[in-house]
């Protein structure tokens, strides 16, 4: 089988040929090489967390070293409209700039810095840990994340949230839903939007 002549990346350009497709592979490797441990600032770059290069000679990353893995969980966890889009997806719910904008405010609404859970949840998952008292936790990685929320908004508690999301055209309705419902966060989100969150 032939692979195409002309293959655009997300970015839109235009990669013609082995060497285009090599030099964009290097582009990118040295981009999740930029990251360490620690996220991409605050350390060298390629510096894992023992401080120790997870590039090869030629930039490329080590990836037995795991710093790959790693970058992809800090990129992926700072981004707050990607975990929303993500989250949408995985419970079955449109993503419409309402759902992404409800489920954005909820997480700025939780304020947590519980490790991959931006919805503050108290579901356990192989590997996590205790954020707090509560038993709001911490997870292992960005997808262990997105499980556990997803779990724990389809677990039968929550169908006037679910109900909201289905619907995706008001993010007031979906913040209006959570504040009814067992979650815990209250009029928060409410409170996020009408701020302009």
């Amino acid at each position: 089988m032939r692979a195409p002549r002309d293959a655009r990346p997300s970015g839109g350009r235009t990669i013609d040929g082995i060497q285009a497709v090599q030099a964009r592979i290097a582009e990118i490797q040295q981009l999740a090489a930029s990251f360490g441990a620690n996220g991409p600032t605050g350390t060298t770059a390629g510096a894992g967390a023992s401080g120790t290069s997870a590039t090869s000679g030629t930039g490329a990353l080590d990836a037995s070293s795991g710093t790959f893995a790693a970058a992809l969980n800090t990129a992926q966890a700072g981004d707050t409209q990607k975990w929303a889009n993500d989250f949408l997806t995985r419970v079955g719910m449109p993503v419409t700039s309402e759902n992404v904008r409800a489920v954005v405010a909820w997480e700025k609404a939780e304020g947590t810095k519980a490790q991959f859970n931006p919805l503050a949840t108290t579901r356990s998952m192989p590997g996590a840990t205790n954020f707090n008292k509560v038993g709001v936790k911490n997870f292992a990685s960005y997808a262990d994340g997105i499980e556990a929320n997803a779990a724990a908004l389809m677990n039968g508690r929550y169908p006037n949230v679910l109900a909201a999301l289905q619907r995706g055209n008001s993010a007031v309705a979906v913040a209006q839903a959570i504040a009814a419902s067992p979650w815990g966060t209250g009029n928060g989100v409410l409170r996020v939007l009408q701020g302009g969150g």
